[in-house]
């Protein structure tokens, strides 16, 4: 037993141990160099000079190029040394010598942990001192008792320290078993308290979704403006919470090294604008934020982008928490590289600091620099373990430098690849554009605030290849006014202020924009002048650039396009019946169809003003049904609008639509914005009705008050259920009633699609079981059954990939989750009324008006200039990430960002290359 815990402590022997290998050759070099002296001055055998050299050539050489592994080094070396010993002590001057040698190295081997080479070299000893008394009395030697009694001594004194050395190295193998123990132990406790901590996380977000959920629907019916800013502020504090989960359920991944890489194609405007709205909560107006994005950054990338969001939020928040005056500054620019790019994100502030001591202390678990700063700012101080753990699982890494009292600064590098290598930012028309700005930036008592307005000002104008004419008072403005036709002019609040009426009379022919704090500026009824919220940054900048004076809308503007035949193909009943409540909203005639032949027949029959093609369906697929219509369209000189509406938006894809003819494509779930931005682009403007009655527009036709209730009671329940209403309601534009519509279609269709899923599992036709799966991704997405459409999304995968193996492992979960969802539904549907949809058949098309004069504009969105134009406007920037398959970490990236040449702000030479400022 003992041995075996022996054995146990030399495979786990500490760096102690591992030492005592050079210490061994060290030892061994020096007697051996002190032995050949002796062997030259005793004039002993000469031929034992090369052996000892040989030997201690092959030990060094050994170690060096570290052939074998430890244990057999460290054997082999001992050999060589007791050789070298047992040659030493067959000599008679140093017989009774060799005993102090052989104890030393004794006490030198208890490092090793391993007592058999204590017992070699016991072993020598004895034999040494045994061929040697034979040697003396072969020659005749007389032994008194002076040298009985030596021999003796000596013989007990290596007994003894060879017990000794043994005892000490059982001993540290104990403690070293032990240790063993007690960090397993220790690891084991660790694992389940994580686990604990995910479950209980798990656990409370559940409730959280719930509060937010009834809080939405709530605030949608709440009339009373204090019950709403109650409930907003329970709103804040559940997100919140929810926020916190989030954290902590990172934490705990990166803690047991179990995170995850999602990758999947983003476009940084997005990414910022997602940002920022998040940021929104946490920034006060007393400080700055700054956010300065490199034109030249390519417009679609690919990494984990929910990781991306998570580092820009937590760095962001983090300087905005610490920062009492002044502001915060975000660079984010790109270094290209074989693989795409290497991101580069940089966030300054002027906060309070931190000194050197905390900044060597800020990886640490739960740290939050000082007690004072934890209770007058918050945090769970996991902030930085989490950017730390996020940045290193892309593949990438992070630099913080900061000084007390004079705010800090973090460099982070992340590799991406490109998908569009087209600039992130474009101005479509920049030979007509004239800009001008009335900016007073010496109005910001801290200089470093004005160095941050002043950097984002002269790379945006660099970046995008434009002049500006910059003034710093009312005299200048009017001045350039009178000397230059300006197409577009940008001011600050106390400018607009400074100059109200003047500003007003240029918005007449002008664009006027405001950049303000929301609340800060209260503008006249009458007022054309545009306010552009802070924070301020590139994106929507160069949204107001790409704009004309017509495109402004009003907040609670409605547009409808009344009589506009709209065909909708989709393969999906639900997301037929959500197709047509959207659009209905719009005064359109819809007519629908479950399949792209179909699709053609009608178009063969009638006249459509635009039409939706789904992208994934059995048989044919809308690629196919495309090219079939646009060639039968060219023989009758038409030209219809045809969208790609579909779940499969991923940039890669967008040349195959527009190959395929389609004028471009509506991403599902349905964004308001982006179908509104696509449809007042696709249609006439003579068709364009808009609504500006600032009231809101309520839609409460054929519904009484008790079906209200009872379906707003509905949805309360499946949100306790573990539904996310919150996100089916925003799909359904928050319409209570359509949302259970489309909950109860999900139910009909739920029999046939089971029994096609089940066919198609049991015949082996892979192809068809992605479809069908695919379809259970998107509607249930749709209604807010957020893992069963993961669960669906990673089936539809594998399938696509041929993964029968994958497929045939995680079936069963998929349906049983399913079949939990449908019954959630049975037991909390009330009956409600379909919204009116013509879904005729090819024999009966509704077509109730004559065709109407339509030009449309070809605005393929796969256009780079027209995916600036229209993505840069923070009010219309897609939200949703388009989920790509896991893959692997990119850990083979080049990060070459170094401490000194990193995150140069000024260009080298003319710093207004590319563009001017004036």
């Amino acid at each position: 037993m003992k041995e075996k815990k022996n054995r146990e402590g030399v495979s786990n022997k500490n760096e102690l141990f591992i030492t005592s290998h050079m210490m061994m050759i060290l030892t061994y070099t020096i007697f051996s160099v002190i032995l050949i002296a002796e062997i030259f001055i005793m004039k002993w055998e000469l031929w034992a000079t090369f052996m000892i050299v040989f030997g201690v050539v092959i030990a060094w050489y050994i170690h060096l190029s570290n052939k074998g592994n430890d244990h057999m080094r460290l054997w082999i070396c001992s050999i060589l040394m007791m050789v070298t010993f047992f040659y030493y002590g067959t000599h008679d001057t140093s017989t009774f010598d060799l005993s102090v040698v052989i104890c030393v190295v004794m006490f030198l081997y208890t490092m090793t942990g391993i007592d058999s080479l204590v017992t070699l070299c016991q072993i020598t000893y004895y034999l040494t001192m045994v061929y040697e008394i034979f040697n003396l009395v072969t020659k005749g030697t007389k032994f008194d008792s002076l040298t009985i009694t030596r021999t003796i001594l000596h013989f007990s004194i290596v007994t003894m320290t060879g017990w000794i050395a043994r005892t000490i190295i059982s001993k540290w193998n104990d403690v070293l078993i032990q240790s063993k123990e007690e960090i397993s132990t220790l690891k084991d406790s660790t694992r389940r308290i994580n686990d604990f901590i995910a479950n209980l996380s798990h656990e409370i977000r559940t409730p959280i979704n719930t509060i937010l959920g009834l809080c939405a629907i709530s605030l949608s019916d709440e009339k009373d403006e204090e019950k709403k800013a109650n409930l907003h502020a329970i709103e804040n504090a559940g997100k919140k919470i929810g926020n916190q989960i989030s954290d902590i359920l990172d934490y705990s991944e990166i803690d047991r090294k179990d995170l995850a890489n999602n990758y999947e194609d983003y476009m940084l405007s997005s990414v910022i604008y997602d940002v920022v709205n998040e940021l929104d909560p946490y920034r006060n107006d007393d400080i700055e934020l700054i956010i300065n994005v490199d034109p030249s950054v390519p417009a679609i990338m690919n990494t984990d982008v929910s990781k991306l969001k998570k580092i820009l939020w937590h760095l962001i928040s983090n300087s905005l928490k610490f920062t009492n005056e002044g502001g915060v500054y975000v660079h984010i620019s790109s270094v290209p590289h074989d693989y795409g790019i290497n991101l580069r994100i940089q966030i300054k502030d002027t906060g309070i600091g931190m000194d050197q001591e905390q900044l060597e202390r800020i990886y640490d678990e739960f740290y939050c620099a000082d007690s004072g700063r934890t209770r007058s700012r918050g945090g769970l101080g996991i902030g930085m373990i989490i950017v730390n753990g996020f940045v290193r699982s892309l593949g990438g890494f992070m630099i913080v430098d900061s000084e007390l009292n004079k705010g800090s600064s973090v460099k982070v590098s992340i590799p991406c690849r490109i998908v569009d290598p087209s600039p992130c930012m474009a101005v479509k028309d920049r030979g007509n554009i004239s800009l001008g700005a009335y900016l007073h930036f010496e109005k910001y008592p801290n200089p470093a605030v004005r160095d941050y307005y002043d950097s984002m000002v002269r790379n945006l104008v660099t970046g995008l290849n434009l002049v500006m004419h910059r003034v710093d008072n009312i005299n200048s403005l009017h001045s350039l006014t009178d000397n230059k036709r300006l197409t577009h002019l940008f001011a600050g609040p106390e400018e607009y202020n400074d100059a109200s009426g003047f500003m007003e009379k240029l918005a007449k022919n002008i664009i006027v924009t405001i950049v303000a704090n929301p609340g800060e500026l209260e503008l006249p009824p009458d007022s054309h002048v545009r306010i552009m919220p802070k924070p301020f940054y590139s994106f929507p900048v160069v949204g107001v650039l790409n704009s004309k004076p017509e495109d402004s809308l009003s907040v609670n503007e409605k547009i409808s396009f009344p009589g506009v035949r709209t065909l909708i193909v989709d393969d999906e009943p639900m997301n037929l019946v959500v197709s047509a409540g959207i659009f209905d909203k719009y005064d359109m005639i819809v007519t629908t169809c479950g399949s792209g032949r179909e699709a053609i027949e009608l178009c063969r029959s009638n006249d459509y003003d635009i039409i939706f093609m789904d992208h994934m369906m059995p048989e044919m697929d809308g690629v196919e049904a495309t090219k079939r219509i646009r060639s039968e369209h060219s023989r009758k000189m038409l030209n219809t609008p045809i969208i790609a509406f579909t779940a499969n938006a991923l940039s890669s894809t967008r040349a195959m639509f527009r190959d395929a003819g389609f004028d471009g494509f509506v991403s599902k779930p349905v964004d308001r914005v982006e179908l509104e931005r696509v449809l007042k682009n696709v249609l006439s403007t003579k068709i364009l009705v808009t609504d500006t009655d600032t009231a809101a527009i309520i839609r409460t036709a054929d519904r009484e008050g008790e079906k209200i209730c009872d379906a707003a009671s509905a949805v309360r329940n499946l949100a306790a259920a573990g539904l996310d209403t919150e996100k089916g309601l925003f799909y359904c534009q928050n319409d209570t009633g359509f949302y259970l519509t489309i909950l109860a279609q999900y139910l009909k269709e739920s029999d046939s699609k089971k029994s096609i899923i089940k066919e198609s599992l049991g015949s082996g036709d892979l192809k068809n079981y992605a479809i069908q799966v695919h379809s259970i991704k998107s509607t249930s997405k749709m209604i807010g059954a957020m893992k069963l459409s993961e669960k669906a999304r990673l089936l539809e995968i594998a399938s696509k990939n041929d993964d029968r193996a994958y497929v045939d492992n995680e079936h069963e979960e998929m349906m049983t989750m399913y079949d939990n969802l449908l019954d959630i539904l049975r037991q909390n549907i009330p009956s409600v009324d379909s919204p009116s949809v013509d879904s005729s058949s090819v024999d009966n098309p509704s077509v109730d008006i004559s065709p109407v004069d339509i030009s449309p504009v070809d605005i393929s969105p796969v256009d780079s200039h027209s995916l600036d134009s229209h993505s840069l406007d923070s009010s219309s920037v897609d939200s949703h990430s388009v989920a790509s398959s896991h893959e692997d970490s990119n850990s083979g990236f080049d990060t070459d960002m170094d401490e000194d040449s990193v995150f140069e702000f000024e260009p080298s030479g003319d710093p207004m290359k590319g563009g001017t400022l004036q």
